[in-house]
């Protein structure tokens, strides 16, 4: 997955303090020119994000939130009392990515 960010308007630098010729606090020279191109640049996720980004757009689009499970599942989390088994979250999580490659 790759996304272009299109150029942006940029207000121009400080104008260097008297006696520094051109040098910025710091010792960083500035870019005097006004006349230069603007920039692209283009954003590579990796699989991981494309995953991530696949699952929040599936939960964006699902039908509905059951409230029921959810003001459960909160209270159990805030007493403490709530565990998950390891095996069953392993295979919860592979169920998922298993659904979002197809």
């Amino acid at each position: 997955m790759s996304n272009t960010i299109p150029p942006f308007s940029q207000t121009p630098p400080p104008e260097p303090v008297s006696g520094q010729g051109g040098v910025a606090a710091g010792g960083v020279q500035q870019n005097q020119g006004s006349g230069s191109m603007p920039q692209t640049e283009a954003v590579t996720l990796s699989e991981a994000a494309q995953t991530s980004t696949q699952l929040l757009s599936a939960a964006r689009d699902s039908q509905g939130v059951n409230q029921e499970a959810v003001t459960q599942i909160r209270g159990a989390l805030a007493a403490g009392s709530y565990n998950v088994a390891p095996e069953d979250l392993a295979q919860a999580i592979a169920t998922v990515l298993k659904e979002t490659k197809a």
